[in-house]
């Protein structure tokens, strides 16, 4: 699963070799001033239709890539859907992005 760092104004979300792989996208850097909002959310929350646009789709086991959602593009990288971040941003090619962070690494406390 991806690791999350916010530093130096922005959001570094870096993916392992593997997630760059199934997600056709290499890590993302985005800044701060760029985030309009974030939340930690169950996958149980989500409203959304995912229109797969590149990426991996196996719901249960593994989301990740590009897909369209609500007219914009939205980032994701997930297994469970469990303690999930997710980035509403401004500026960027992404309007969405959700990622479930690292085992070692805390949702609530990076959102914060």
């Amino acid at each position: 699963m991806p690791r999350i760092d916010v530093d130096d104004g922005s959001v570094t979300i870096a993916l392992a070799p593997l997630e760059k792989m199934w997600a056709f996208h290499g890590s993302l850097n985005i800044p701060l001033a760029h985030i309009v909002g974030a939340s930690v959310v169950d996958e149980n929350g989500w409203q959304h239709m995912w229109l797969k646009l590149v990426g991996m789709n196996w719901p249960g086991v593994k989301m990740a890539g590009t897909f369209f959602v609500d007219g914009g593009l939205a980032f994701l990288d997930y297994n469970s859907g469990q303690a999930c971040i997710v980035l509403d941003t401004q500026h960027e090619t992404y309007k969405t992005v959700i990622v479930q962070p690292d085992e070692g690494q805390d949702s609530q406390a990076i959102v914060e």
